[in-house]
């Protein structure tokens, strides 16, 4: 009885590892916020699938016409723990958006809007330099859309080679005052994944080492 308890713990812990890592993707129609512009309106002038990547998923694109034009602190995510942005602000005027974003550290010389292997097909005036005036490196980028993934190419200093890296800006810390456009109810990263997964990971673990004080108590109990 002891055995087939401490199995049914063990294939608990891995039935709630799965769940964790098992995210449900859907596409759902952009709906309009401003009035003019016809509430629940679905938008097809425009391809707003919702993402399904490394960084962000189901979530609503965001394009410069999606909110209003100004300047914005956001919250930005990147694929690589050695390219981690600790600040980005947003500016967005005129139909275009562009970043400024700040990471933690004066490792890379460049970056690049694409892959690695088009960074370093690119002439040298396309890179864009790093401003390292605050003590840390900082890169101002043209970007499409936010809740988008996007590919920025960095060059290492010490490695002297480029490294593939995704970035995403998220429209989510925009003031909800200022966007025009419903944003997917369903919609998270990859940093919230994360988070749940590890909460379930301590819950699991806590059942099982829960279970084998029990179990050590009963077998001291009913066999000493």
């Amino acid at each position: 009885m002891i055995n087939a308890h401490r199995k049914a713990l063990v294939i608990l812990f891995i039935m709630m590892l799965t769940a964790a890592s098992c995210i449900t993707v859907s596409a759902e129609p952009v709906v309009i916020k401003d009035k003019e512009k016809g509430i629940g309106v679905e938008t097809e002038e425009r391809d707003r699938s919702l993402q399904d990547g490394t960084l962000i998923y189901s979530m609503t694109p965001v394009y410069p016409e999606d909110f209003d034009e100004g300047t914005y602190d956001v919250d930005a995510l990147s694929s690589s723990q050695f390219f981690k942005i600790t600040q980005a602000k947003l500016t967005n005027d005129g139909g275009s958006i562009e970043a400024v974003i700040r990471i933690s550290s004066t490792s890379y010389a460049y970056v690049y809007p694409g892959t690695a292997a088009e960074a370093e097909a690119a002439d040298q005036s396309k890179w864009i330099p790093a401003d390292e005036s605050s003590g840390f490196g900082e890169f101002t980028l043209d970007v499409e859309a936010l809740n988008k993934e996007m590919p920025c190419a960095a060059y290492s200093k010490k490695k002297a080679k480029w490294y593939d890296r995704d970035i995403a800006f998220i429209a989510e810390s925009l003031p909800q005052e200022n966007l025009h456009v419903e944003l997917s109810a369903d919609g998270g990263t990859i940093a919230d994944t994360q988070e749940a997964a590890v909460k379930v990971i301590y819950i699991a673990l806590a059942i099982i080492i829960i279970g084998g004080i029990l179990n050590h108590f009963i077998k001291k109990r009913f066999y000493e």
